[in-house]
């Protein structure tokens, strides 16, 4: 059975941008969470390999893991690959 509630639905979405290869990881940060020196909870990102440090500090807070999403894939950040604009 899979998990139900307001936990299941601030899971991490890990996607690849599909024009740099990039990968994206989109994530639910509340105050109990807060390590980064942003003011309030909401959807960040960052561009981050499963199991890697990420590659700099997240984007955001957002108000739902789709704008968080959207803005990801619509940003020049997110465009870069190691470093390097593509």
């Amino acid at each position: 059975m899979a998990p139900s509630g307001p936990a299941s639905r601030r899971q991490p979405i890990h996607d690849v941008h599909p024009l740099t290869g990039t990968p994206i990881e989109v994530f639910y940060s509340d105050r109990t969470l807060e390590t980064f020196g942003r003011s309030g909870a909401g959807w960040f990102w960052w561009s981050r390999r499963r199991g890697f440090p990420p590659d700099g500090p997240p984007t955001g807070p957002f108000a739902t893991s789709y704008r968080a999403f959207k803005h990801a894939m619509n940003t020049g950040r997110a465009g870069t690959k190691r470093g390097t604009k593509v």
